[in-house]
């Protein structure tokens, strides 16, 4: 397990259900104020140091992302819905294919590259980073700590919810987690982020159907995985279904809609700050090994891609069908390799694999100019040699 997961599966912890623990006794901690900290040799310092501590290490470590322009934009939307509490968070994007945001109670907050692949626009990263800051501001892992320490069940419990979702339980930032008891929100803690989160993003003039969008296409994601059982991880949270329908009725019920052309501005400004990051981001997508999703996620993306990520999109759903290598999957990643050569912003990869995909049909001609024209777009590919190789197969 890479040395990055330590401190990111800490924060990670936050976001993700083991066990449904009794609630809090005693009165509900109010709202955190902005700019407050927590009273010395109190319940929540003990926690606020555990989690600076493990920032610490985070900051530094090579998984966060550094580019600026995409910390501005994430983190100058995180202020917009968080508003005078802006200042006391920090915003860390981290490396990796699942879907998952967090907010720890100190104000670390860690969002995926997996999530921001999946959201379409600016309004879907308002509704995402809205329902994380409603976590933190109603101080929900204070009160599950809290639970979790009474419940005696805190110890062991950090490991499985770092495994679902796909950090691992390691070391000593994992044992401090596990013994802190933070072992995810409830449902009606959950329920009471949705809302909030949602009335946060909707005030900043966000599109109120945005989160709708979101988790109507994480449903699809989730049901395209045959047999898939919901993991022990999120049996505290709300089934999809009903965030679907809670969604859908807070959309309806909005009294203002955004204009189209401000939602349509700010779906390109989205687009043009991930754009650099696309081709690494789907790639890490297949490193998941979960085809079946990946193809019902990439294919949803491609569908809705603007014309000059579609090289990309189709090479990257192509190759999930052939990794899949289930029936009709062959066909369907020709086609796509194909597709994906046809269009300006065909990755390299795209034409090796076209290549071998005409060369499969007995297009020989065809296969050598496909792979002829990957070693000249790849000269230092790592696979020069069986490619070249396979060239003098094919020679006339």
């Amino acid at each position: 397990m890479t040395p990055w997961a330590r401190p990111v599966a800490l924060f990670v912890g936050l976001a993700l259900g083991t066990a449904s623990f009794a609630p809090c006794a005693g009165a509900t901690p109010p709202p955190i104020a902005p700019g407050e900290r927590p009273e010395a040799d109190s319940t929540e310092a003990e926690l606020w140091y555990g989690m600076d501590r493990a920032e610490q290490e985070l900051r530094h470590l090579p998984h966060v992302e550094r580019d600026a322009a995409l910390n501005a934009y994430v983190r100058e939307v995180l202020c917009r819905v968080a508003g005078p509490h802006c200042g006391d968070l920090r915003l860390y994007v981290v490396t990796n294919p699942e879907f998952n945001a967090s907010m720890a109670p100190n104000g670390a907050t860690l969002v995926f590259t997996g999530a921001l692949l999946r959201l379409r626009s600016e309004d879907e990263l308002a509704m995402l980073l809205g329902h994380e800051f409603a976590h933190y501001r109603q101080r929900h892992s204070l009160q599950q700590w809290r639970a979790s320490k009474r419940s005696g069940a805190a110890l062991g419990t950090f490991g499985v919810a770092t495994l679902g979702a796909g950090v691992g339980l390691v070391g000593g930032v994992a044992e401090l987690a596990g013994a802190a008891g933070l072992s995810g929100f409830s449902r009606d803690h959950e329920r009471e982020a949705d809302a909030l989160g949602f009335e946060f993003a909707a005030a900043q003039g966000y599109v109120p159907g945005a989160g709708l969008a979101l988790w109507e296409r994480l449903a699809q994601e989730e049901a395209a995985t045959i047999g898939r059982r919901r993991h022990p991880v999120f049996a505290s949270h709300p089934a999809t279904a009903d965030r679907v329908e809670a969604h859908r009725r807070m959309a309806t019920d909005a009294a203002v809609v955004p204009p189209l052309d401000l939602v349509a501005q700010r779906r390109e400004r989205y687009q043009a700050v991930i754009e650099p990051f696309l081709d690494g981001w789907l790639s890490d997508e297949l490193t998941r090994r979960r085809y079946a999703a990946s193809i019902q996620m990439i294919g949803a993306l491609h569908a809705d891609a603007p014309p000059d990520w579609r090289g990309r999109t189709a090479h990257y759903l192509g190759e999930a069908h052939r990794l899949r290598r289930g029936e009709g999957d062959a066909a369907k990643a020709a086609a796509l390799q194909a597709e994906a050569v046809a269009a300006p912003d065909a990755p390299p990869a795209a034409f090796r694999e076209h290549g071998y995909a005409l060369r499969a049909a007995g297009d020989a001609a065809g296969a050598r100019d496909a792979l002829a024209r990957y070693l000249s777009l790849r000269p230092d590919a790592p696979d020069r040699a069986f490619v070249e190789r396979d060239l003098g197969t094919l020679s006339p």
